[in-house]
């Protein structure tokens, strides 16, 4: 999260930098006046449509083409379809960020899921036919 988080703040700057905090933290209604400024608007909904787009490339590359993101990489955590198989692929790795949005949106309650059910699968995890596993290490013969 914190590449992303990065990579978010990137894109955020240029809409932050024309803003004069001065005069924003000083008068409040000015600064509202100003975010209802047609270009700013525009400025901005192009950087959510970025951040959105960039927030399922992660997940979705992550996921479908490399098996995990970067933080699960690190600590050897895998998402797996129900073959066992990683990589999970793009189609199912859409589809468990879709439902993972569903977990979050319900406000954690499809999270909640893990605490609850024996297998300690989420609901996007139900959903999307995957797991998440702690990667095996080979052993030396």
């Amino acid at each position: 999260m914190i590449v992303f988080c990065g990579a978010c703040a990137l894109l955020a700057y240029p809409a932050c930098k024309d803003i004069d905090w001065p005069v924003a933290l000083a008068d409040p209604a000015l600064f509202f006046d100003s975010l209802t400024d047609p270009g700013w608007i525009a400025h901005a909904a192009g950087i959510l449509g970025l951040w959105i787009a960039l927030w399922w490339c992660y997940f979705a590359v992550g996921w479908g083409l490399l098996g995990a993101t970067i933080g699960k990489w690190i600590f050897g955590i895998r998402i797996v379809d129900h073959r066992g198989r990683s990589p999970i692929g793009l189609s199912r790795a859409f589809l468990r960020l879709a439902a993972y949005s569903v977990s979050s949106v319900s406000l954690g309650m499809g999270h909640l899921l893990i605490a609850l059910r024996h297998d300690r699968r989420a609901l996007h995890d139900v959903l999307a036919g995957t797991w998440v596993v702690r990667k095996r290490v080979k052993s030396e013969k």
